[in-house]
């Protein structure tokens, strides 16, 4: 009995080496299809508060404004199934980057002037509910782009893809608020609005290039059903919770990136080395690390390669808290911080990346994830904040180390207890 089963098993080795290699999309793409992102981000949270602040809107409602703004990313857990249950990813990402560069558009042509009104409604109000939309819209092809990563690249490319997305992500964000502000600054309302457009657009239609196959279709309650059912067998599988308990954990989460500009006048730093630091330079920094961290997450273990960057990222910040308070030590320990943190971010994509796989729920799995990711750093950064209340700098940056060291040591604990009980693998290098 034997022979005829060494006998298929060889023909089907004969048959997958001869069947032609699955086309795939350069994980650099995956940088420029993440800019919009970074734009439609940058623009919300440089260019719109110097503008509104500009034309005399008071601090309160400029933050009611941010806040409409920044609602859509942290619930589009909320409409990320109907990506798996809908057209193709990349349909999705087209039209939500189109609908983002309308929705920049729109806003550099409304004058937000608290005083003037579109019939009974305050032009302020027209222009927050513009700006919000189109960040819901960005927020949607950020989910697309993550599911086409997921699904569409093989496992040992999928650490790069994460590189290069991080990398735009940040450097985007940094880079495309200061291009928006300048525009806004040096050009009519109509030239900002037709090169912010331009730009959104111009950064998604390499999408077209990736090669995604048609899903089988299905009636929309059977799609949903079986969606549900790919999302609860990852989510009570081993892998499935311990990943979720990692996105959870304070580990690599960064918090501090939040409130150096808060926490800059006890250095001594300017308004214009804040900027920078922060802005821009930080930008295109944390995109350094975001490219080195994808390069190590498809080189080794990714969830170790994560918490590995954490521990960096902690060192960094406990370094920080007892150098000397001076505009030199701020600068290089923001940037340092900034670099160490993008090598987490990227190798937090990678692990979730491959976790997610290629089934039916691809998209709301990967949302869930970040939605949790997402809540650590708020928990953190809430942390982070009682420490200066406690210890100034020290105590903040001492917070964020400790934070994560401790997070650390909990998850040493869970996997160690896991692999005696014969429940975990042991760590080993990136799937192949």
């Amino acid at each position: 009995m034997a022979e005829p089963t060494d006998a298929a098993a060889a023909a089907a080795a004969a048959a997958a080496a001869a069947a032609p290699a699955r086309a795939y999309a350069s994980p650099v793409l995956f940088g420029v299809l993440v800019m919009p992102f970074g734009l439609a981000v940058g623009y919300a949270q440089v260019a719109v508060p110097f503008l509104l602040n500009a034309r005399g809107v008071s601090i309160a409602a400029i933050a009611t404004v941010s806040a409409l703004s920044t609602w859509p990313h942290g619930w589009k857990f909320m409409w990320s199934p109907l990506l798996d249950v809908g057209w193709r990813r990349r349909s999705w990402y087209l039209g939500a980057v189109v609908v983002t560069g309308g929705g920049l558009a729109l806003t550099a042509l409304i004058p937000p002037d608290p005083g003037r009104a579109w019939g009974p409604v305050s032009l302020l109000v027209v222009y927050g509910g513009v700006l919000s939309l189109a960040q819901a819209a960005v927020a949607t092809s950020s989910a697309a782009v993550d599911a086409l990563m997921a699904i569409t690249l093989p496992q040992e490319k999928k650490g790069a893809a994460a590189g290069w997305s991080m990398a735009g992500n940040l450097g985007g964000t940094g880079l495309g608020g200061a291009l928006a502000l300048w525009l806004s600054q040096h050009m009519s309302a109509g030239a900002t609005a037709g090169l912010l457009a331009a730009c959104c657009i111009g950064c998604g239609l390499p999408a077209l290039l990736v090669p995604e196959t048609r899903t089988e279709r299905r009636p929309l309650g059977g799609a949903f059903v079986a969606l549900a059912k790919d999302v609860w067998r990852s989510l009570r599988g081993r892998e499935g919770w311990t990943g979720l308990l990692i996105c959870l954990s304070p580990v690599g989460t960064g918090a501090a990136t939040n409130l150096f500009s808060a926490f800059a006048g006890d250095y001594g730093a300017g308004e214009h080395q804040v900027e920078l630091v922060n802005g821009v330079l930080g930008g295109l920094i944390g995109a350094g690390g975001c490219l080195v961290g994808g390069f190590l997450a498809d080189r080794m273990n990714r969830r170790l390669c994560y918490v590995l960057a954490g521990a960096c990222t902690a060192s960094v910040a406990a370094v920080m808290a007892f150098a000397p308070a001076t505009p030199s030590s701020f600068t290089a320990g923001c940037l340092a911080y900034s670099f160490a943190n993008g090598i987490a971010y990227a190798a937090f994509a990678a692990f979730v990346l491959e976790m997610v796989g290629h089934g039916a729920g691809v998209t709301t799995k990967y949302a869930l994830y970040v939605g949790a990711s997402n809540q650590a750093i708020s928990y953190v950064t809430w942390l982070d904040g009682k420490g200066y209340a406690w210890r100034g700098r020290a105590g903040l940056l001492g917070a964020d180390a400790l934070a994560c060291l401790a997070g650390i040591a909990v998850l040493a604990s869970v996997f160690l207890l896991l692999r005696r009980a014969g429940k975990v693998p042991r760590a080993g290098p990136a799937a192949p």
